[in-house]
């Protein structure tokens, strides 16, 4: 597979959260937009696997796990997305992207990974990137989002490292189907219980509301297409251009620019993705 279709995945990846903030912007919320793109996603993803002709059974305990798997993963969903109502889209997607020094620090701590030279730079480059990024003047509702961005990388960490730990070796395709699923679940109960849904309120709105479903849904099932054929790590890390793309549309679209000082971070948070590169595959 070429490069370009991995990276057509993060730039919808990138779309996503540059419609999630138009559809907010425009009247609506992030418990809102994360039920909508949860109901799509899981529609699609169902669809996909049905054409694919895999099954849906699971074992009991791998339904479990994936229950388990989902309350992080809906604590990122929700976070990531109100963090787009407080500050520009590159900022948070930035900010997110802390996720792989998280999860390699905390594989580091507990002994799954050796902390070599690359890693203990990578994580240094990109705290430092972040810290760089944040170097600005922010309002009380700024730094709200700015700690959801944060929040939204250690769930995301959290989740990571417990699909690696309990899937490692097999297809995450129907434990993902039972994951976003149960997130479905979570969010329509809010739903019901707080009747806090705001829908957009124009036309440019609801493009954007229905943007967030078609992107999100393109580029997980791309993501999933990908990793199925080149592995996870190779496919995950062409993910890592999601930032550029991120700080390119938000720009283009939304208006939203970065300050010089900020737009050095986050050159130095993609910098350290590279250091997490996995190694090249031996050649048989």
């Amino acid at each position: 597979m070429s490069p370009l279709p991995l990276l057509s995945f993060a730039v919808a990846f990138a779309m996503t959260g540059v419609c999630a903030a138009a559809a907010m912007a425009d009247g609506s919320n992030a418990l809102t937009v994360v039920t909508v793109r949860n109901i799509a996603a899981v529609a699609l993803l169902a669809a996909w696997l049905g054409f694919a002709g895999v099954s849906f059974a699971l074992p009991a305990r791998d339904l479990g796990i994936a229950a388990l798997v989902a309350i992080p993963l809906a604590a990122n969903n929700y976070l990531l997305n109100a963090a787009f109502a407080y500050i520009p889209v590159p900022l948070a997607v930035l900010i997110f992207y802390l996720w792989p020094a998280i999860t390699a620090a905390a594989s580091g701590l507990l002994g799954h990974e050796r902390v070599g030279w690359r890693l203990a730079v990578g994580l240094a480059a990109a705290f430092a990137g972040v810290a760089l990024a944040l170097e600005v003047e922010f309002t009380a509702g700024q730094a709200r989002g700015a700690w959801y961005a944060a929040g939204a990388a250690v769930a995301w960490s959290a989740a990571f490292l417990l699909t690696g730990r309990y899937y490692r070796g097999r297809s995450t395709l129907v434990p993902t189907f039972y994951m976003m699923g149960t997130t479905l679940v979570f969010f329509g109960l809010a739903c019901v219980v707080t009747r806090a849904v705001a829908w957009p309120g124009s036309a440019a709105g609801w493009t954007a509301m229905g943007g967030v479903g078609v992107f999100y849904a393109f580029g997980l099932i791309g993501l999933f297409a990908a990793s199925a054929r080149l592995g996870p790590a190779r496919a995950g890390f062409f993910m890592n251009f999601e930032p550029v793309a991120a700080v390119v549309l938000a720009a283009l679209i939304l208006g939203q620019r970065l300050a010089p000082v900020q737009l050095a971070g986050a050159a130095l948070v993609v910098a350290a993705l590279f250091l997490f590169r996995p190694p090249p595959p031996r050649r048989p």
